[in-house]
């Protein structure tokens, strides 16, 4: 009887751990997805990774802001420009903390349930570093936005166009240039089944015109004639017949 009964309550409280845990993916599985920080914001971590109270899971928000759950085994975290935010959560009691967040860091907030009269009171405390990041590994995602488990793409860059193309035409053989073949001229007979090819005489070789022919040298003025002695001069002719003396 005792062994059943000890049985049933375990069962019970196995039930209630599993329904009342976070149950989003684990922080191992979306912490090399999770958004990088920019020059002027840092990021705040919150979880739980206590049981006790696992019954109570008070909303919380981050100035006034409802950013997640104080859930048994479970985180989230915001990302905000560098200041100071208060978080802070309520049952019949109210818990808060103030982070003053810099530039590019990172700060760890461990919430719990303390015991209270009639509900349990939630509480923060500020850890750090190397607390908070052994802590995360485990603990499932509890926030109020969507988270990745995808891995980055490691997909090699796609081939230009241009590099396609011109790989296409490196591998394409290269066509021989076409060579002109005489084509035969057929003449086609009347009232004949089959053209009859009839072969058409080359032209006959142009015969190039005759040559013009050089003009004939001009001649030369001929010497002129001897005077005749009928018209010699009447003074010569006296001169010519004068006795020599």
């Amino acid at each position: 009887m005792r062994r059943w009964f000890g049985g049933c309550v375990l069962a019970v409280l196995a039930a209630c751990l599993f329904g009342c845990s976070a149950t989003g993916p684990r922080f191992s599985e979306v912490s090399q997805n999770l958004p990088s920080l920019g020059e002027n914001e840092g990021r705040i971590y919150f979880y739980r990774d206590s049981i006790l109270g696992m019954a109570v899971q008070p909303e919380v928000s981050v100035n006034g802001q409802v950013v997640g759950k104080s859930q048994p085994n479970g985180f989230f975290f915001i990302d905000r420009p560098a200041g100071t935010y208060r978080a802070t959560a309520r049952t019949e009691a109210e818990g808060s903390i103030d982070v003053v967040l810099r530039p590019k860091q990172t700060a760890y907030v461990q919430m719990s349930i303390s015991m209270g009269f009639m509900v349990g009171h939630p509480a923060f405390q500020r850890v750090g570093e190397s607390e908070g990041r052994s802590a995360l590994p485990s603990l499932a995602y509890s926030g109020m936005g969507p988270v990745s488990t995808k891995a980055a793409s490691t997909a090699p860059a796609a081939v230009t166009s241009d590099t396609t193309a011109t790989a296409t035409a490196n591998s394409t053989p290269t066509a021989a240039p076409a060579t002109a073949t005489p084509v035969r001229q057929v003449a086609v007979a009347p009232n004949t089944e089959a053209p009859a090819v009839v072969a058409i005489p080359s032209p006959a070789p142009a015969i190039p015109p005759p040559a013009t022919p050089s003009p004939a040298p001009t001649p030369s003025p001929a010497a002129p004639e001897a005077t005749p002695f009928a018209k010699t001069p009447v003074n010569d002719l006296r001169l010519l017949l004068q006795p020599a003396r």
